[in-house]
């Protein structure tokens, strides 16, 4: 005889499931942006790498220049630009390709600061954006935030390869969109960045959205003396690989002994 339940185990049972389902949609709700969490450096990133290009053959790989390499596309020049002292007074549909958003123009490279867009700060130890008493992790909400678009197209002598986005510079908390959806996140933002990006891409005409908050939790290791500003600081770049490729090396040097002759030269050995 299989045992009944009774009712108040079952009110019991009830009760413990829609606690466990509103934390569970109260935590979703609460989680943090990647800006303002502390444990979200990277999302989505390729992992670091020495700097160097893929070449069709010899004689290109020789003169060492990127623009010589087919499979290398630069995408400096003037990109479409919407700016806001505040995050939350963005768009909320400002990453979609369809958004009717009444965009300006930026030069890129080129800090917002200098190109009319924001303040530029000068200081030496503290921080612009708390210059006393600061509490890490905790950052303004009025957050500045400046979005870039552009159109790219992907060469057709790329099909087949891994095609990656490549962000010399871009200070501080850089989203990555394209064609509206996610691609990663970085805030490490005076060394490179890399995205893997064939998963987004469709044929012809794709967009391409980069939204920079001005800080991020990534800004507490920037205590210094310089000038405080925001953007896309260096070039930016699509380059393309065959799906099997060197992904990384580097140079092992090896302890050499310095001798001295009786002809009193100096020589390695």
């Amino acid at each position: 005889m299989k045992p009944k339940m009774t009712t108040l185990f079952k009110c019991l049972i009830g009760a413990a499931v829609c606690a466990f389902s509103t934390q569970a949609l109260h935590a979703e709700e609460t989680k943090l942006p990647y800006w303002k969490d502390i444990q979200t450096v990277a999302v989505n990133k390729e992992y670091p790498r020495t700097a160097f290009m893929t070449y069709d053959n010899r004689t290109q790989a020789l003169t060492g220049k990127y623009e010589n390499s087919p499979y290398y596309k630069l995408l400096n020049g003037t990109w479409n630009f919407y700016y806001v002292d505040a995050y939350k007074d963005l768009p909320a549909n400002i990453v979609q390709p369809d958004a009717n958003i009444a965009w300006k123009e930026i030069k890129v490279p080129g800090n917002w600061e200098v190109q009319g867009y924001g303040v530029a700060i000068y200081t030496n130890h503290g921080y612009e954006f708390k210059p006393r008493n600061p509490q890490p992790p905790q950052l303004p909400e009025a957050n500045p935030v400046g979005v870039y678009q552009r159109d790219i197209e992907i060469p057709a002598d790329w099909d087949g390869r891994d095609i990656f986005l490549h962000l010399e510079g871009a200070k501080s908390g850089v989203y990555v969109y394209i064609n509206g959806q996610e691609v990663g996140y970085s805030e490490d933002s005076k060394n490179p960045a890399e995205f893997l990006i064939n998963n987004y891409l469709k044929p012809g005409k794709n967009s391409l959205v980069l939204k920079i908050f001005r800080w991020s939790t990534g800004s507490y290791l920037e205590c210094q003396d310089f000038w405080r500003m925001s953007g896309i600081e260096r070039d930016v770049f699509l380059f393309a690989q065959p799906k099997t490729h060197i992904r990384d090396f580097n140079v092992v040097s090896t302890w050499t002994r310095l001798t001295r002759t009786v002809s009193s030269n100096w020589m390695w050995t």
